[in-house]
């Protein structure tokens, strides 16, 4: 007799790995199949799963969704699902790695932007559910006589990004109340920096200039102070370090530091 381990076993293998055939149906010996094939019946399981999981692809990757049309974004869904199965019953994790899925498909391979896209949705799918940005203690700060050892925290929900597409303006122009008509040059040589921070309930996006993204990118690193002003100036040295440092700070993308 089957253990009930090996049923659910039986039965995600047979929602989740693609064409059901009469030999690859692991449910086929465990179903009652006097008025429906174990294939037809797992085939409707599978239908459904599906459905549900390209639903949750679907509220993290909106843009993606318009930018390829609703069909063809449920067909690259289901190739997708078929090659990474859910492994937590919490869909908040799942899809990840669509954009690099993005990348090597096929039939969209020629278009190289979607996969900044989707990494740009994912990041504000990610912002969207960190915790809360925790108060900065100015006080605190202020008690530091030297700067050479401190090292600056960046929010749970920051994430930076660079892009070699205006990966920013393609997600602006997609989303509702955007002005129509609007012309995108993708044929541009400047790379792309992108601040994704929460305030409140809404995740914010901010384009900023290479230096400053370098800057919160050592940050990031885990690099400290010293090291962070150097990469800055290496890009620019005419940077403000200190009217970047307080802009950050009160925008909550930096939110504590160690010393």
């Amino acid at each position: 007799m089957t253990t009930l381990a090996q049923l659910q076993t039986n039965f995600i293998h047979d929602c989740l790995s693609g064409t059901l055939t009469a030999d690859n149906t692991l449910m086929a010996k465990d179903l009652d199949t006097q008025f429906i094939s174990a294939r037809g019946l797992m085939g409707i399981y599978q239908h459904s799963a599906i459905a549900n999981i390209t639903n949750s692809l679907r509220l993290s990757y909106p843009v993606i969704e318009k930018l390829v049309g609703k069909d063809f974004f449920q067909l690259m869904c289901k190739s997708y699902i078929v090659k990474h199965w859910p492994t937590t019953g919490n869909m908040d994790d799942y899809g990840e790695s669509f954009s690099s899925f993005l990348a090597a498909f096929e039939q969209v391979k020629h278009l190289s932007y979607l996969e900044d896209v989707a990494q740009l949705e994912w990041l504000f799918h990610q912002s969207s559910l960190a915790n809360d940005n925790s108060y900065f203690d100015w006080t605190r700060l202020a008690k530091v006589t030297t700067s050479e050892n401190i090292t600056f925290l960046l929010s749970p929900s920051v994430s930076i990004m660079r892009s070699a597409t205006p990966v920013d303006k393609i997600w602006q122009m997609n989303q509702e109340n955007a002005p129509e008509n609007n012309e995108l040059s993708l044929d541009g040589t400047s790379d792309t920096f992108i601040v994704l921070f929460r305030q409140g309930l809404k995740t914010e996006m901010m384009t900023v200039a290479e230096s400053e993204f370098t800057f919160l990118q050592s940050i990031e690193m885990g690099l400290n102070f010293e090291v962070t002003i150097e990469s800055a100036k290496a890009v620019n040295a005419d940077i403000a370090i200190d009217d970047c440092l307080k802009k950050y700070i009160e925008l909550g993308i930096i939110s504590g530091f160690s010393i």
